[in-house]
């Protein structure tokens, strides 16, 4: 992935498409840049906690860098459209919850009820691609403040990430990292066999 393409560049070719909710990603790291005065995470600089699995988080590891595989994404699995964003290096970090709206537009509720058919009509794939156009246009120009509440709030950094040592389960046989594996009186233990 190009790290010089533009910010919707990145999270379109990271998610692989656009929607409604990578769009409400991309809101929230270009704001979280912005507000803390990073740029994408190298090596831990910043962290993300994410309270869903939804699209928007894909925005949140193409265009600020943090992902499960550095050890820089946390998951809290809320259900909610929450994002914290933490900079170690500035020693800050903000919180993002994307607003409630009691009654959503109507060109929202069409786009995702259309969005769940299994099979479209050719009128119905022109009515989507025109509504993602319309949504597409009221959540990039919006104010932040119409989509959004943010607060900066105080953040307890954990450690690094660390590389721990893989182990054989004693069941299983497969590899498992040493600090998730139960150790016994046959060895190690994967979570998954206990």
């Amino acid at each position: 992935m190009c790290k010089n393409m533009p910010p919707l560049e990145l999270a379109i070719q990271f998610h692989g498409h656009i929607c409604p909710g990578l769009l409400m990603g991309i809101r929230v790291a270009e704001f979280a840049q912005k507000h803390l005065n990073v740029s994408q995470d190298y090596d831990e600089e910043l962290l993300a906690v994410v309270e869903t699995n939804s699209c928007g988080v894909d925005a949140i590891q193409a265009i600020l860098g943090c992902t499960f595989g550095k050890g820089n994404l946390i998951f809290n699995d809320y259900g909610k459209n929450v994002y914290t964003i933490a900079s170690r290096d500035k020693n800050r970090a903000v919180r993002i919850a994307q607003k409630f709206k009691e009654k959503p537009e109507p060109d929202s509720m069409r786009y995702r009820q259309l969005s769940r058919k299994v099979v479209l009509t050719d009128e119905e794939t022109i009515e989507r691609e025109n509504l993602l156009g319309i949504i597409f246009e009221r959540i990039m120009s919006s104010p932040f403040e119409e989509l959004f509440t943010w607060q900066e709030i105080e953040f307890g950094f954990p450690q690094k990430a660390q590389i721990y040592p893989t182990v054989q389960c004693a069941l299983c046989g497969e590899g498992v990292m040493e600090p998730r594996a139960v150790k016994n009186e046959k060895g190690y233990i994967c979570l998954t066999c206990i």
